[in-house]
């Protein structure tokens, strides 16, 4: 690939160069010599204009068509790249079993995301419908009928596919389609993945080039579709333009590129058009058109004004020299486009002598490198490059300048961010109309992320290697004229032969067992005629004689007329798992008959359950995992009437009171979603039209799988029991206020008792009768100890009316705070105590704190005649149990019926004091906490008294 043409002048700071200056014409002596010499001059002057703007008109548009092949080719290239980048991430996500719409969309989109030019990307399925897109609401769209997709199915051996402009069916836009296929491990298509670019952007791009008037660029494919054209011409797009000369004479002549003059079907202009195939993308062709009338504007002009004035030779010659002055300027303007040009590409432009001296190098330059332009002169490039790749590219580069021959190199050079990165360098030579090079033209591209996913690819290839002799799998081909197998190292190695063997079919089908070889062999016999694939698994026995089950899947390919030209497939060692399914089928034999057994047992439970059911006085149910009601017992029908199936399913949520059936059902919710015990009370409306306070209760049935199949549920009538706990809480209720006011009544007249015993206790001090005093200690020790009781009842009146507080109580500090007090109140005493840390429960502080007293007070008091005494109190959060132990006096169990009794006592007062309510008050707050009291003691051996509290709000 060359250029021709005139060379754009620049210095070597990389800007035009001024024009040569224009030699001045001699003075007319003689009007009569100025005359005829002036008409020669202006004659051959006019006409060597005219060739020449025609001629720079042509080189301008042949470097415009270079410039813009190269620009669109790697627009197309980047195109090509991300679907391959896109087709492996697609990979990696189904390797990963997670590839869906929604991951697929995300990966796609990111592809997207700097490609201004690609409106979407989809993957098609082997039927042409979409499978996963970019966009949303496309998947299972059917495009089996597009070029891009039927070009894979005529060729599955085409790599990247440029489709002809459509217009979307989706959208209504134009749309350029490009595509590649989306293969598995073994190559075959799997898939197309297709990018859909959009025609516009390159009428923007190509827009900011200036063509002049009339100037036009278009995309064709080389059998003469219009692809894109700028000015956009919509209604020409897609049209089939072979007929036009470019494609029936001069592409003929010179296919990769070219220029001749014509006149546009599309807007009957005439141009001055070059033609150039672009790089790495033969069917494609840009066509740069000048118009032809614009190039020769300013020559027209000067002719007609020359014309006017010739027969005034000195001032023809003026405007000779003005209109040649006027033409330079028209060319320094093109070189000043085809700066500017430059100066737009996405790559690094440059320009060098014929000796290889950089004349030109565009802004990229200092965009990637960091350093200015003018430091790319000289040998500033050359230091740039990374030392392993710069002696090969001096070398490369004098061997270019030697033979003329276009190079092509990837080398490192070092960017602006301290790091080497990849590079493609192209270059091409100048020539002149004699043929010499005069200069070159090159490009530098950013080619490191190709790089990268080359490596990527690779290392793909390499896992998808590995994961195949891993899983015995190998990939296989058949010649269907020669019937000559060739295959992957790991398919020869499934049958012991030796890798890079090509045995033919009938030696493949020797190995075969006898009893699976006419499958295998009809199979493939339909595949090479007709072409139906095929998936058989055959029996067979390797080179060296051992036995193997080997499944082998196939499918026929052909060519452009539809011959099948040979089988592709794919064959897996499967011996192993052959034998995993006869030995399932002998657990399942094994297993059939236990079902029988356990269905069988299982039906004579039923009828068991049925029958207890019938016979029970309490109504039973069962209901499924929804609490559709699925039976009744014969003793629901008798409480509310009817007949089975009457009440089934939800119907007999009718008779529950309509007060109860929003916490019944919201505790059928939490019973249903925690898969707890489901209780509760509730009322129902018997047949007689009275409600019935019933008890419910039922539990879950799981499976085997640990779900909830059924729940089987009892019913109880505590209508009489409700009546009971009523008329107790009443009784309850009205003894306490007795209690209460007797406690006061009494209060009052001992008051006065002891204190005139005191007052008789002071008249009689003197009194020398001990008969007196003694009488009156007594007074006054009854009196006190009826004091003591009538506090214990106003303390139990107060427990069953207080309100219950509840919180979190460290139950062991509790305990230490209270054993601590009563050391200090007997410091005489030596008493052992041992308390278990972190004990907390959830009550009301007060009354739990008068439990303590009185369980720790009674432990002190009944220690008090040991030499060493002990305590301990202690339990257990996770269960909610606690104790507090002694080593005292202890008790008889017999006696221990009326332990928690008022006014029950297990000793005298000769021996222990006390008024026999501190045990009944404890007992009383733990009930009405909801937990037990209990105690366990031997005579002589001490007395533990158990209780439960909750350790935290249920």
């Amino acid at each position: 690939m060359v250029w021709r043409g005139r060379m754009p002048e620049f210095r070597r700071t990389g800007f035009p160069a001024a024009p040569s200056p224009v030699p001045s014409f001699t003075p007319v002596r003689v009007f009569a010599v100025l005359t005829l010499v002036s008409g020669l001059l202006i004659g051959l002057a006019l006409y060597g204009l005219r060739a020449e703007a025609l001629r720079s008109g042509e080189v301008l548009t042949r470097s415009l068509s270079q410039v813009i092949a190269e620009q669109t080719g790697r627009t197309l290239q980047s195109v090509d790249e991300r679907l391959q980048l896109a087709a492996s991430g697609l990979d990696a996500l189904e390797s990963q079993g997670t590839l869906g719409e929604a991951t697929a969309r995300t990966l796609l989109r990111e592809h997207l995301r700097d490609l201004p030019f690609v409106r979407a990307i989809w993957v098609l399925d082997m039927q042409g419908r979409i499978r996963l897109d970019s966009d949303e609401g496309n998947i299972g769209l059917a495009l089996g009928d597009r070029d891009y997709f039927r070009v894979f199915q005529e060729k599955p051996s085409t790599g990247f596919f440029i489709g002809t402009v459509i217009r979307s069916r989706s959208v209504g836009s134009w749309l350029m389609s490009a595509a590649r296929p989306w293969r598995d491990a073994d190559g075959r298509i799997k898939g197309v993945i297709v990018a859909a670019v959009e025609p516009p952007y390159f009428d923007k791009v190509w827009r900011e080039i200036d063509l002049g008037a009339d100037g036009a660029i278009a995309l064709y494919s080389r059998d003469g579709i219009l692809m894109m054209r700028s000015p956009l011409a919509a209604a020409e797009l897609g049209q089939d333009m072979s007929r036009q000369a470019l494609f029936t004479s001069y592409l003929p002549a010179n296919p990769t590129s070219g220029s001749f003059v014509a006149r546009s079907v599309v807007d009957s202009v005439e141009r001055v058009f070059a033609y150039r195939a672009l790089s790495g993308f033969d069917q494609l062709l840009v066509v740069v058109g000048s118009g032809y009338e614009a190039l020769l504007a300013p020559w027209r002009r000067f002719a007609g004004l020359t014309a006017m004035v010739w027969l005034a030779a000195i001032l023809a010659c003026g405007v000779l020299v003005a209109k040649l002055e006027r033409q330079a300027s028209r060319r320094r303007e093109d070189d000043l486009r085809f700066r500017q040009m430059a100066q737009a590409m996405p790559q690094i432009v440059f320009i060098t002598d014929k000796l290889g001296r950089l004349q030109f190098v565009n802004d990229r330059w200092a965009e990637a490198t960091g350093h200015p332009v003018e430091d790319a002169m000289g040998t500033g490039w050359a230091e740039l490059i990374h030392p392993e790749d710069r002696a090969e590219s001096q070398a490369i580069l004098a061997e270019m300048i030697r033979t003329g021959v276009p190079m092509e190199r990837e080398q490192r050079l070092l960017h602006h961010d301290g790091v080497y990165r990849w590079r493609l360098l192209r270059a091409v030579p100048f020539r002149g109309d004699d043929g010499r090079i005069q200069a070159w033209f090159g490009t530098s591209t950013d080619v490191e992320e190709l790089k990268r996913a080359e490596e990527r690819l690779r290392v793909q290839a390499g896992l998808l290697t590995m994961a195949g002799r891993l899983a015995r799998l190998g990939g296989w081909m058949v010649d269907a004229r020669t019937q000559s197998i060739y295959w992957s190292d790991e398919a020869s190695a499934l049958l012991d032969m030796a890798p890079g063997s090509s045995p033919t079919l009938d030696e493949i089908f020797a190995l075969m067992r006898p009893e699976t070889k006419e499958i295998a062999t009809t199979a493939v016999q339909r595949c090479i005629e007709s072409g139906t694939p095929f998936d058989v698994e055959v029996e067979m026995v390797t080179a060296t004689g051992r036995p193997v089950w080997v499944r082998s899947i196939g499918q026929a390919v052909r060519d452009r007329t539809g011959t099948i030209v040979r089988i592709e497939g794919a064959q897996q060692d499967i011996t192993q798992r052959v034998k995993l399914l006869e030995e399932v089928r002998d657990l399942n034999a094994s297993l059939e008959e236990k079902i029988a057994l356990r269905t069988a047992e299982l039906a004579k439970q039923e009828a068991l359950f049925r029958a207890l059911a019938e016979q029970a006085p309490l109504p039973i149910w069962t209901c499924d995992d929804r609490g559709c009601i699925t039976f009744f017992s014969r003793a629901w029908y008798e409480l509310v009437g009817g007949e089975p199936p009457k009440w089934q399913l939800s119907e007999w949520i009718e008779l529950v009171h309509p007060d109860d059936r929003a916490p019944m059902i919201e505790n059928w919710r939490h019973s249903s979603h925690m898969g707890q015990l489901y209780a509760g009370e509730r009322r129902i409306l018997a047949s007689n039209g009275t409600y019935h306070t019933m008890s419910y209760r039922a539990t879950p049935v799981r499976d085997a799988d640990g779900k909830i199949a059924f729940w089987v549920g009892v019913e109880s009538d505590i209508t009489e029991l409700k009546a009971v706990e009523s008329a107790l809480r009443l009784s309850n209720h009205e003894l306490e206020s007795f209690s209460y006011s007797i406690s006061h009544d009494l209060r009052s007249p001992l008051q006065r008792v002891a204190s005139f015993s005191q007052l008789l206790a002071e008249q009689v001090e003197e009194v020398p009768s001990s008969k007196a005093q003694h009488y009156l200690s007594r007074i006054r020790a009854s009196v006190d100890h009826m004091t003591q009781l009538i506090d214990g009842l106003l303390a139990l009146s107060h427990v069953a009316q207080v309100e219950l507080g509840k919180v979190s109580i460290d139950l062991s500090v509790m305990a230490q705070e209270i054993l601590d007090r009563l050391q200090a109140e007997h410091p005489e005493r030596v008493v052992v105590t041992r308390v278990e840390p972190a004990m907390r429960v959830w009550a009301d502080r007060a009354l739990i704190r008068s439990v303590m007293e009185n369980l720790l007070g009674n432990a002190w008091k009944f220690s008090s005649q040991r030499g060493q005494a002990e305590i301990t109190v202690g339990g257990s959060v996770e269960r909610g149990e606690y104790f507090v132990r002694d080593n005292g006096a202890g008790f008889d169990m017999a006696y221990s019926a009326k332990l928690f009794g008022t006014f029950q006592r297990m000793h005298s007062d000769a021996e222990f004091e006390g008024t026999g309510i501190g045990l009944a008050t404890a007992k009383r707050i733990i009930l009405r906490h909801g937990g037990q009291i209990w105690a366990h003691a031997e005579p002589g051996r001490g007395a533990t008294f158990f209780f439960t509290l909750p350790a935290g709000p249920a």
